[in-house]
């Protein structure tokens, strides 16, 4: 069951889908924000509480940012670098996300992924285009802006159902320094127990 990071993890891969989505007859004009953006998300996964997930987006360097509810840290996820890190600030440490949490995110749409529009909404005060998207172990729908904000997603993976609705948008310049390590933290490679802990 996805935990907060891991929450916030799924919500910054779908902002990192690829553009092997035009392979389909139909795909969305664009699949990353073109544009810097902030939006607050509303998360909801089976068996769990409601929780919010701010996420900034800054396009000229491909990045974003979460900052998760309860959790003591932020994620950075890196697109050009096919990274994604979680930040610790009170304990000045980065530790580097393991490749298995990152290969669902990173790899783009994969391979047999079926998108076909769905009609049109209007989520947090601007309109979205829904795709429906079908592959062996997903099911849902996903409501994107022309400018390829995603503001809302909704579905099964794998059995288990969740869904992610944007309550916030604000456009505008975001502060690169956000986007970046701050200088002086220690990289870390923690135990697999303990890494499992933190994305509780």
């Amino acid at each position: 069951m996805p935990r907060p990071f891991r929450l916030a993890l799924f919500v910054l891969g779908l902002g990192a889908l690829s553009p092997q989505a035009g392979q389909a007859q139909a795909s969305p004009q664009n699949l990353r924000p073109t544009r810097d953006v902030r939006i607050t998300y509303e998360v909801q996964a089976e068996g769990q509480g409601t929780r919010r997930i701010p996420v900034a987006w800054q396009a000229a360097t491909q990045r974003a940012r979460a900052e998760p509810d309860g959790v003591p840290g932020w994620l950075l996820l890196d697109l050009p670098r096919n990274s994604a890190q979680m930040v610790l600030e009170a304990q000045s440490m980065v530790v580097q996300l393991p490749a298995g949490d990152l290969s669902p995110l990173l790899g783009g749409v994969p391979p047999g992924t079926k998108l076909s529009a769905a009609g049109s909404a209007t989520v947090a005060g601007h309109r979205c285009t829904n795709w429906r998207v079908v592959r062996p172990d997903t099911e849902g729908t996903v409501c994107l802006t022309a400018d390829g904000v995603m503001l809302r997603a909704a579905g099964q993976h794998r059995g288990r159902s969740g869904r992610i609705e944007a309550k916030a948008v604000s456009y505008g310049p975001q502060d690169a320094s956000r986007f970046a390590i701050p200088p002086g933290f220690t990289p870390v490679t923690l135990p697999p127990a303990l890494l499992q802990g933190l994305m509780r």
